[in-house]
Parts: C-alpha cells; structure tokens; sequence
C-alpha cells in the first residue's frame, strides 16, 4: 500500500503537466491515424525496424506467450527505456519527443484504410490504452526529472543535483507499475492476436 500511495502521489504532484503529457502521446497516435488514412501509402520509420523471419513471426503468433514476452521486451526495452529514459538521461526532456514521433509513427502504421485493418483495431484499441498510459507515466517520469533539473524547486530540492536525485527517485518509483501495465498490455495483445482476431477477420 504504501509504494502504491507514493506511486499515486507523484502522479498527483503536477496534474496539469501528466494530463497535457497524456493528451500529447494520446494525440501523436491519433493524429498518425488520420495522417495515414489520409495517406494511406505512406511509409514512416519506428524504433523497431526489419530483421526479423517469416519462421519466427508464424512460431510467435501461434505462441501467445511466447509472443507477448517479445511484445512485452519491445515495449519495455526498446519504446520505454530505450526512446523515453535513455534520450532524457543525457538531454533533459528529448525523450517525449522522441516517443511522441514514434507514436505518430505507429498511428500511420495501424492506420484504418480497408476494412481489415479496421477490424484489427477493436481489439488492439485497448491494447494501444493500455501501452500508452505505461509510456505516459515514464515520460511524467522524465518530465518530473528535467522539471526539477530546470527549476530545483519544482521538486522541492535547493540545488540541481538534489532535484536531479529526487528526480529519478520518482522516475524509479514509478518503474513499477509501468512495468506491471506494460505486461497487461503485452500479454493481452499477445492473446488477443492469437485467439480473438482470427474468429473477428473470419466472422
């Protein structure tokens, strides 16, 4: 109770700054969606590209957990740490940016232009709510961490090093339920595509 007390009170510190970093990743995914309806050609790098074989996507999606821990590393790994913490470690802040541009990316991808993949949108829209409240609460992280770098006493710190300390003793704290959400999110989806969207597309 009490790591969920201080989880909840760090959300609850800055409601104005977590409900605009939430607007901003839940737009970037929505405004990609239009976007990509609009063009429904168009082909935008993300933080995951190429290299994986025809073999190991048919051996994923027919094992759901199998598939929902490589969802679950990409996520994690590659969208959480690797494009919102890393970046705002070494450039205060470049890490919402970064996964807001990828967002984007993602929303032309899944973009609803034929009927199949607007199907494929009923499940994996609470798939995509799920992964993107995760995000939201890294990136309040890191907004928090360079808030308090920029202006110590947004944190109630005399100096940058303190803020920068408390910082990410709250980017850590919310490690936690970060990483619980993203493995709801991971595993649904994993199950989702491997049982639920076939009898959809078939129905």
């Amino acid at each position: 109770m009490t790591a969920l007390r201080r989880t909840t009170d760090i959300l609850r510190s800055d409601p104005r700054g977590l409900t605009l970093l939430v607007a901003l990743i839940f737009g970037a995914l929505l405004l990609g969606m239009g976007v990509g309806v609009l063009f429904p050609d168009l082909e935008l790098p993300t933080l995951v590209a190429g290299g994986v074989s025809d073999d190991l996507v048919r051996t994923m999606i027919t094992n759901p957990w199998l598939f929902g821990t490589t969802i679950l590393l990409i996520n994690l790994f590659v969208a959480a740490v690797g494009g919102i913490v890393v970046p705002s470690l070494i450039v205060p802040f470049l890490g919402i940016p970064v996964i807001t541009l990828y967002m984007f990316n993602v929303g032309v991808s899944i973009a609803p232009t034929d009927p199949t993949t607007a199907t494929v949108l009923v499940p994996h829209a609470l798939t995509l709510l799920i992964e993107l409240t995760g995000y939201a609460m890294v990136m309040f992280g890191v907004y928090q961490l360079g808030r308090g770098w920029v202006r110590p006493s947004y944190l109630g710190a005399q100096t940058r090093r303190r803020a920068y300390v408390v910082g990410l003793r709250r980017l850590a704290r919310l490690a936690v339920p970060t990483v619980v959400v993203l493995v709801v999110g991971a595993y649904y989806e994993a199950f989702s595509v491997v049982y639920l969207l076939p009898r959809l597309l078939v129905g």
